[in-house]
């Protein structure tokens, strides 16, 4: 009889505490810095109103922006950097035309592209030199869009 007690008395307390445990488990959630993303409408940018930089084609800008969304050369771009170009964790916003490693220019972007892809080997997707222009001249473009 005692030991049937004891166990009630042991569902009790759980009943008791578990609402305020499922409480401090929710608030602990609630501390976690959400993705970049949910707080804003990610639209992929129209490629065919976009910029283009001296000494590229529209047809540049089209290849780089399906390099930049995984739609050619098996392109990981848009994984960190987010669809809209405009930055997640683990990627900066590469629209706000202030970036970290280059001065902006296409040649600059390029070199920081190609140096990505010498630090992690095969983490930008199989990008061929003429993918590499391409989306540098992209990102050039995304960053250099009309207000």
């Amino acid at each position: 009889m005692a030991a049937r007690s004891m166990v009630i008395l042991a569902a009790y307390v759980i009943f008791l505490v578990e609402p305020d445990v499922v409480a401090a488990q929710s608030d602990e959630f609630k501390l976690v810095t959400p993705p970049l993303s949910i707080f804003r409408e990610i639209m992929r940018p129209p490629a065919a109103t976009l910029p283009v930089p001296a000494g590229y084609t529209r047809d540049d800008i089209l290849h780089g922006d399906r390099v930049f969304h995984g739609e050619a050369a098996n392109g990981q771009c848009s994984v960190c950097h987010g669809v809209d170009g405009k930055g997640t964790p683990n990627g900066n916003d590469l629209t706000a035309g202030m970036f970290v490693w280059s001065d902006g220019s296409v040649r600059e972007l390029k070199r920081t592209i190609l140096h990505n892809m010498a630090v992690a080997p095969g983490m930008d997707g199989d990008l061929k030199p003429e993918d590499v222009d391409a989306v540098a001249a992209y990102v050039w473009a995304i960053s250099h869009q009309p207000e």
